[in-house]
């Protein structure tokens, strides 16, 4: 009898979540303090140069499954979950653009990493364009993965974009909004291929730390809209790639800024920073490294692996 209550301890909904959730991770995970805060990652690789990957706003780590390992074949791989994500601590997160860069750079400093390739998505794009900014010496090249940060918006449009992320918006999104959400990064969404993401969004759902992960979500909307970087792309020192799904949904803003195109985004961060490379990926939205693995990995590899 005893036997059974404590095998019906462990398999309570709680740790199946969490077991749901981890699922699409690379193994192995592990953890690291930065400051007193647990900082989850994957390590991969043993190369003498070495790229960190950062997620986009609402993701972890497993967004880059189809990335790690074929960079790990030339380079030491770090890919971390942000502080509010994944599995890292999500207790009182400011979500802004230099707390986020400061707990890069101190995250490369607990391994030990004096200067790193910076491969940045989306939000995590905006992040790299901060540490680039802000921490030159730590870069050596910088990849951006249809980054945020480069279309502006207004400062209504910054109010009506913080109005609708709320921590209760987040945390209040029915099952067939998430799948709409997860479905518009893709251009043309498989759930064969890609319904992992809601899978493991629902499983977070449970999780007792979901109040803190949407808390951090809202506050990192702002973080981004409080810390444009558009401005100071003339002031980016590292050989630079871009990289843009040629069908990106979510950037620009269809809503806020319909006057634009993605390759109106895209050609204005390739024009503005000094030493940059521009590719649009064909038949990709927001997350061409999953719906077209074998091309991004072709130009991150060509791109990384090119002589100074």
């Amino acid at each position: 009898m005893l036997m059974l209550l404590l095998m019906t301890m462990l398999a309570s909904p709680a740790s199946d979540s969490l077991e749901a959730f981890k699922a699409p991770y690379p193994a192995p995970v592990d953890t690291v303090l930065v400051g007193d805060r647990p900082i989850a990652y994957h390590e991969a690789g043993t190369g003498e140069e070495t790229v960190v990957l950062i997620h986009g706003l609402g993701s972890n780590l497993a967004l880059w499954r189809e990335t790690i390992d074929p960079l790990a074949d030339h380079f030491r791989v770090l890919a971390l979950d942000l502080p509010g994500y994944g599995l890292s601590g999500k207790d009182e997160v400011p979500g802004t653009m230099d707390f986020f860069s400061d707990t890069v750079v101190q995250f490369m400093n607990a391994h030990g990493v004096d200067r790193a390739h910076v491969v940045g998505l989306s939000m995590g794009g905006q992040i790299a364009l901060t540490v680039a900014l802000d921490h030159p010496e730590r870069l050596d090249r910088l990849v951006l993965v249809s980054p945020a940060g480069i279309e502006t918006f207004t400062d209504q449009q910054g109010v009506a974009l913080k109005s609708v992320y709320t921590p209760q918006a987040i945390l209040a999104a029915p099952e067939a909004a998430l799948q709409q959400n997860i479905a518009m990064n893709f251009a043309s969404y498989d759930p064969e291929r890609f319904g992992w993401l809601l899978e493991q969004r629902l499983a977070l759902t449970a999780l007792p730390d979901a109040a803190a992960y949407a808390t951090a979500n809202a506050r990192s909307v702002a973080g981004m809209l409080d810390a444009p970087v558009a401005h100071r792309l003339d002031d980016i020192a590292a050989p630079t790639l871009v990289l843009y799904g040629a069908e990106d949904a979510l950037i620009p803003n269809a809503m806020l800024n319909p006057h634009l195109t993605t390759a109106d985004v895209a050609e204005e961060a390739a024009e503005r920073i000094p030493n940059a490379t521009l590719d649009l990926i064909k038949d990709a939205g927001h997350l061409p490294q999953l719906e077209q693995p074998e091309v991004v990995n072709q130009h991150l590899m060509t791109f990384l692996r090119r002589e100074r």
